[in-house]
């Protein structure tokens, strides 16, 4: 799909790399420009690699002349930059967007950031965590002791990767129609708060929390006697009747949506206490039968399977091999490359032009 697009990658740790994997997973040809002692995630071989597949790796400091020049030769013959440095540091560097516009000027510059180039915020260096902090983000799963939960989910250097590979895609696209390059500013703050559309349309229009989700008996993980699983149903008073039925909760069959919430303490307990009765296999022969939505809470490593089967796990190798999770959609006309080799430092550094 974007064979011949050739993307630079100046971007440690987490959302630039992720965003280059997808881009280079759909075919383009990755540069990933790393400083002499390379990209700090290559201290854990497995986490790097699994960003890095199908990549070249280039080695230049910056900070010399001789690499600067030879970093904006090969700027020069590219479509994409990904770059992921604080604001202000590409400028210092003297490799931002303005700079590589001199050399070339239908370039798509992609920058991700903190809380983007102009916020009041851009000189503050933080992480995942610190973001999701500062949003709110990580309230929404709740307070443990009256503190938030950690919020170990990277969801702020995941989703501003998704939605700068959004973005760098649209761009490629208008370029196609008008010859135009295009700058990109992609906030990790403004990305994670924009992944929960939910959550954020309510509290910005003073709804609060959301009820049909947390006082909701039907949407709720209950245990069984082995395990764990989940119910996932708003009001849908179809699938509400179904797990009456199944569970034998005939006294509650039909029950308005806004009494289930109210009664919800009442009700959850009467669930929990027939759900216990049955194993992780007979609740889930029970439920499917049933025509409920409902999950078994597995891991990771288990859970992986399921998507295995549909061939979206893919392996790889550098000074190991290991298994990760491709890029996870299916198409009928094109196989994204999700195997492949992880470059070591430096080993694509005779690398010049667009060859």
């Amino acid at each position: 799909m974007l064979d011949g697009i050739r993307v630079i990658e100046v971007a440690p740790f987490y959302p630039g790399p992720f965003c280059t994997q997808i881009l280079a997973e759909h075919g383009a040809d990755v540069i990933k420009v790393e400083p002499p002692s390379g990209d700090p995630m290559r201290f854990n071989t497995v986490l790097f690699s699994v960003m890095n597949r199908n990549k070249k790796s280039v080695v230049l400091d910056l900070k010399k002349p001789e690499d600067l020049k030879r970093f904006m030769s090969l700027a020069k013959e590219a479509d994409v930059i990904v770059e992921g440095f604080r604001p202000g540091v590409a400028k210092k560097l003297g490799i931002d967007y303005d700079s590589v516009r001199k050399v070339n000027k239908d370039i798509i510059y992609c920058s991700i950031s903190g809380f983007g180039q102009d916020s009041e915020f851009s000189d503050i260096p933080v992480h995942d965590i610190n973001l999701l902090s500062m949003n709110g983000v990580c309230t929404v799963s709740g307070l443990k002791d009256g503190v938030p939960k950690d919020p170990n989910v990277q969801l702020a250097d995941f989703s501003s990767a998704m939605f700068a590979v959004v973005s760098i895609v649209m761009a490629l696209f208008r370029r196609e129609k008008t010859g135009e390059g295009e700058y990109i500013d992609v906030s990790m703050f403004d990305s994670s708060l924009a992944a929960i559309p939910l959550h954020t349309a309510a509290y910005l229009n003073n709804l609060g929390s959301l009820p049909y989700f947390i006082s909701n008996p039907g949407y709720e993980v209950y245990k069984t006697r082995d395990g764990y699983v989940s119910i996932g149903m708003l009001d849908e008073p179809h699938f509400w009747n179904n797990l009456c039925r199944s569970l034998g909760l005939e006294e509650y069959l039909d029950l308005e949506f806004s009494k289930r919430l109210e009664e919800s303490e009442e009700i959850r307990e009467k669930i929990a206490e027939k759900i216990s009765g049955f194993t992780n296999e007979e609740i889930f022969e029970t439920f499917r039968k049933g025509n409920l939505p409902f999950g078994l809470v597995f891991d990771v490593k288990t859970g992986s399977k399921i998507s295995e089967k549909r061939g979206i796990l893919c392996r790889g190798y550098s000074d190991r091999e290991f298994t990760a999770v491709g890029y996870p959609v299916v198409y009928r006309n094109f196989r994204p490359h999700r195997d492949g080799k992880v470059p070591t430092l430096g080993e694509n550094n005779s690398l010049t032009g667009k060859e």
